[in-house]
């Protein structure tokens, strides 16, 4: 298993309570896709097309009130990853070489709340996907794989009470 990190965006989507991990094109991933050409537009970058939605399923701004038809598109399309596979890979690789870059391409990079309608973000590169939540959001850059707004269960690089993680970003 290998998500490419230059190319996608590693995220975990729950919505009614259930929890999808999904590996997409980092684009897909931009909430409310009016703001960012707005952002476009206003940096005067506006002779793309930006306005066709069609590698996005035609939904300009995904939130509460579209998700199942996200999500279901997104399964459909081959997008979802088992998390019990992720976490068996993590596992391998930390059995043949103890380091955040063995591993770094199986961490979720966000966390996009439909219940609470909260985006969180960890994502390192220049895309700000907090600052392109739809209204009545909050998006906010935060380590949310350490900080409990993730259910236990879904915290795989927690094991037996070692936050094997945590270890590997204290190096």
């Amino acid at each position: 298993m290998n998500i490419n990190k230059d190319e996608n965006v590693l995220v975990i989507l729950k919505n009614n309570h259930h929890y999808y991990w999904f590996a997409a094109f980092k684009e897909m991933w931009v909430m409310d896709r009016i703001k960012w050409v707005a952002d476009f537009v206003r940096n005067g970058i506006d002779d793309l097309n930006f306005y066709i939605h069609q590698e996005r399923y035609d939904i300009p701004v995904f939130n509460e009130q579209n998700a199942d038809e996200f999500i279901r598109r997104l399964i459909k399309d081959g997008y979802l990853y088992n998390k019990n596979e992720i976490a068996d890979e993590f596992y391998k690789r930390l059995s043949i070489e103890d380091s955040w870059w063995s591993v770094y391409d199986l961490m979720p990079d966000l966390f996009i709340d439909f219940d609470e309608k909260k985006l969180y973000s960890q994502y390192v590169e220049n895309m700000h996907y907090e600052k392109y939540v739809p209204q009545n959001w909050v998006g906010e850059v935060v380590d949310f794989c350490d900080d409990g707004l993730l259910d236990d269960c879904e915290r795989f690089w927690i094991r037996n009470g070692m936050d094997y993680r945590k270890n590997l970003l204290k190096g």
